[in-house]
């Protein structure tokens, strides 16, 4: 059988081949994922080499493509679907049970196993014909790649910082990012090279103004919706993200691949007209008083609820995910997807062919009549990850998906709770394909877009204290585990 699993920047629809390897692979992720917790959770039970020898022949069985030194890909999951079968038998009851890990269970298949997996692994190595060296196979089920998924929010984002770092002091490189709305911004930051400088990502973010980044001015839209402010986020970051020849960097030349979630709009797709969007923060020659400011959010947040109900009416769009968008701008991407209608604006407005070339080529293939944030139709990108992965955007199939949300529906916050609501049901589709979410609880509120340095440093902190209790877990499951014996 040869399986090929490809992401464009369209609608993600499931295919059953999909659909039906997820539904294959994720009890054994499932089987792996408990079994670190419980060994990470007590004192020792199990002796390591046992720990590895069971995590082998989890990620044995879960083996489909493997990219080969011919680059080209040897599929092995026909040759493996007898082991599938026969190790699901055995680890379903000894982990997966509703009691959790069954530890007796485990230590007895932990001594029954290491003939069978070298019988599959044998087995596989032969399947590949040669063009798979034991050594290839091996590092493809020793070794997990780490992809990291970010959500939008506005300010509730900057926690991700915290958890930047913390990932960083731990030696946790990730090896795919994708984001929406501000999530993707700060992915931007992080995507730029291989190593997180907290320093220097806090002096670039401490330079920042509400008047260096946002002004109130009439401007064309030509290929977003419009908003309150226009966002000139190239002016406060642009210098950040200039490439050594001296041009701003293209998705395509980050040192960490990145995918940018935004939202397409066809024709005849929005519930109003356009210029609803352009006057929703108007107050239409009324004083300013808090009864008609107060008017205008639940304004806002009424028509953002609207937009996210209707989400399936609209496209969800990966920039990066094929040759063509990675040859988008990566500032101007990330900043079509923090394009909240009614509020920000942003636009390529400037004299740039080679971007209007790139923005003429995406709206003719899909259609489109404007982009729009990301969050509005896909605010946790966590498939459309997994799906590169997948379709070998990172040469290895075998990665881990850590999911960062800040916007979960939280009490604490009740102007923007309906509309976290609603947002968490389109998060909830990609939950099949994350491994491990944190959710933040400790966040700005949505509208500290710019925070002050003081804030800025407490988000970050908030961020670490959250991640940390999840560091041991999550540092035993990315590092490399010995090979059979």
């Amino acid at each position: 059988m040869t399986r090929r699993v490809f992401l464009g920047d369209s609608p993600i629809v499931a295919t059953p081949l999909l659909e039906d390897v997820r539904a294959e692979d994720r009890p054994f992720e499932e089987a792996e994922r408990a079994l670190v917790r419980a060994v990470v959770g007590s004192s020792r039970w199990l002796p390591e080499p046992d720990e590895h020898q069971l995590r082998y022949a989890l990620n044995l069985a879960r083996l489909g493509l493997v990219h080969a030194p011919d680059g080209n890909d040897v599929d092995l999951r026909e040759s493996l679907a007898g082991w599938r079968s026969e190790l699901r038998a055995l680890v379903e009851p000894a982990m997966l049970g509703s009691g959790g890990v069954d530890r007796p269970a485990v230590v007895r298949l932990a001594g029954q196993l290491a003939h069978r997996t070298r019988a599959a692994r044998a087995l596989a190595l032969q399947a590949a014909q040669g063009r798979l060296p034991p050594e290839e196979l091996d590092r493809e089920v020793c070794e997990k790649a780490l992809v990291l998924v970010c959500g939008g929010g506005g300010g509730v984002s900057y926690v991700f910082l915290g958890g930047f770092a913390l990932l960083e002091q731990y030696g946790l490189v990730p090896r795919l990012l994708a984001g929406a709305s501000m999530g993707s911004i700060l992915l931007l930051f992080r995507a730029r090279q291989l190593r997180f400088d907290t320093e220097e990502i806090s002096q670039v973010l401490s330079g920042l103004s509400i008047r260096s980044l946002f002004r109130f001015l009439d401007v064309e839209s030509r290929y977003a919706l419009p908003g309150a402010v226009r966002l000139y986020l190239r002016a406060g970051i642009g210098d950040f993200l200039t490439g050594s020849h001296g041009r701003p960097l293209t998705l395509g030349e980050l040192a960490i691949p990145l995918l940018v979630a935004v939202t397409g709009i066809r024709a005849g797709a929005l519930p109003h007209d356009p210029s609803y969007y352009e006057h929703l923060l108007d107050l239409h020659g009324r004083a300013p008083r808090p009864s008609a400011v107060r008017r205008l959010a639940q304004d806002l947040v009424g028509s953002l609820s609207e937009l996210v109900a209707q989400r399936e009416r609209f496209i969800r769009i990966y920039l990066g995910a094929d040759e063509e968008t990675q040859a988008f701008d990566a500032v101007d991407a990330v900043g079509f997807s923090a394009a909240l209608p009614g509020v920000i604006h942003y636009d390529v407005v400037r004299d740039d062919e080679r971007m209007h070339a790139v923005l003429g080529a995406l709206f003719r293939r899909h259609d489109l009549f404007r982009l729009m944030d990301g969050g509005i139709a896909d605010n946790l990108p966590a498939r459309a990850a997994y799906e590169a992965v997948q379709g070998g955007r990172i040469g290895t199939r075998n990665a881990f998906v850590l999911a960062f949300d800040g916007f979960g529906p939280k009490l604490t916050q009740p102007l923007w709770y309906s509309v976290e609501q609603l947002v968490a049901q389109n998060v909830a589709r990609n939950r099949p394909f994350i491994h491990h979410q944190r959710t933040f609880q400790k966040t700005l509120s949505p509208v500290e877009v710019v925070p002050r340095m003081a804030r800025l440093q407490r988000a970050m902190q908030w961020g670490k204290e959250e991640l940390l209790p999840d560091m041991p877990f999550l540092a035993r499951m990315l590092r490399p585990f010995p090979p059979l014996r």
